[in-house]
């Protein structure tokens, strides 16, 4: 089960509110918050779940605690946040093909698949498919893997993290996203979001455990489960087929296609890579999806401002603004526009 975000409330309640509380740091504490969170009687904590009150009312005693005041709906404690459901239902076909050879694949095993949009039945025929090394598109970096490429009913196939992340100090791309650092452009839900901008029908993301940080078992934990907040035009923003393949798969049909994976690695590191087709590789699936909505909740706390400051005429601030008015947020779900948010999220 993809279990609700609560770093950044781990954070709050082990270094707690005042200035003077932060410098100091237990880490019996942290043992403890982590113990009571992770426990049997909170369920896993899913957003919606039978954990979720339980949680809540943890982290609201912990915030009161603090001293802190409620920030939600109506003067309380919570924030109602809508939310979808996804879980790729087992038994569906995936078949790798190249040049006339299948393959069957298997989730789990192979294949970490999941579609984040309110489709019951997903069925994909013969897809081609697409290197697009790192998949970013950084132009203050002065960096496009996609160049224009065509992926409009096409699978990209990508690698996880920067294209820094594997540079030695002699490759022109070394820190150019901050080498070990991993950037918003790292993550997963960037690559799927970008492969979503550029027309493509899915993507599929090389598992390696450096680059991705965990192991096979952390991308597969969800058995199929994912979450998403409710979306106007969910078709527009995320991928019909999303998720992640196991890298010897993937070095296999690298050599079907006449390609050595680790040297294209090499090529997209460089900013002048252009994607691949591999050449005579199609990816086929046909499963369920079924959809739940529900109904979780925020928990925001406030942190008013001790004082007001007078503050310069050419100052954009409006003169007598508090000095720290802070919302203290436990999302009901990871978000995929906070990078800093999403680093502890389960994989999807």
């Amino acid at each position: 089960m993809t279990r609700p975000f609560i770093a950044p409330v781990l954070s709050l309640l082990i270094f707690g509110a005042g200035a003077a509380q932060a410098q100091t740091i237990s880490a019996q504490r942290l043992s403890d918050i982590t113990r009571e969170l992770a426990s049997e009687p909170y369920a896993g904590r899913g957003p919606g779940g039978p954990g979720e009150p339980r949680a809540i009312d943890f982290i609201v005693s912990q915030f009161q605690a603090l001293g802190l005041k409620p920030a939600g709906d109506k003067g309380g404690w919570t924030q109602e946040v809508p939310l979808r459901r996804y879980q790729t239902e087992p038994g569906g076909a995936f078949t790798l093909t190249v040049n006339g050879k299948a393959t069957a694949l298997a989730t789990q095993k192979d294949l970490r698949i999941e579609t984040l949009r309110p489709v019951e039945r997903v069925a994909i025929r013969a897809a081609p498919m697409v290197f697009v090394g790192y998949g970013v598109t950084a132009p203050e970096r002065g960096w496009d893997d996609f160049k224009g490429v065509d992926l409009k009913g096409k699978i990209a196939v990508v690698l996880i993290n920067d294209p820094d992340f594997e540079a030695t100090s002699l490759d022109p791309v070394a820190g150019k996203f901050g080498g070990k650092a991993a950037t918003f452009y790292a993550r997963w839900v960037y690559k799927y979001e970008e492969a979503a901008r550029r027309g493509a029908l899915g993507m599929l993301i090389v598992h390696e455990t450096a680059g991705a940080a965990y192991g096979w078992n952390t991308v597969v934990a969800p058995n199929g489960e994912s979450y998403d907040v409710v979306r106007k035009n969910p078709a527009k923003d995320k991928l019909l087929l999303q998720g992640w393949i196991q890298r010897d798969l993937t070095v296999q049909l690298f050599k079907d296609a006449g390609l050595d994976f680790e040297a294209e690695k090499a090529r997209a590191r460089t900013a002048a890579f252009t994607p691949v087709a591999l050449k005579g590789a199609t990816f086929s699936a046909n499963y369920r999806n079924t959809v739940t909505e529900l109904k979780s909740q925020n928990v925001l706390a406030a942190l008013p401002g001790a004082r007001r400051i007078p503050t310069r005429p050419s100052s954009t601030r409006p003169t007598g603004m508090p000095t720290a008015s802070i919302p203290l947020i436990r999302p009901a779900r990871r978000s995929a526009r906070a990078p800093s948010m999403t680093r502890w999220a389960s994989p999807a």
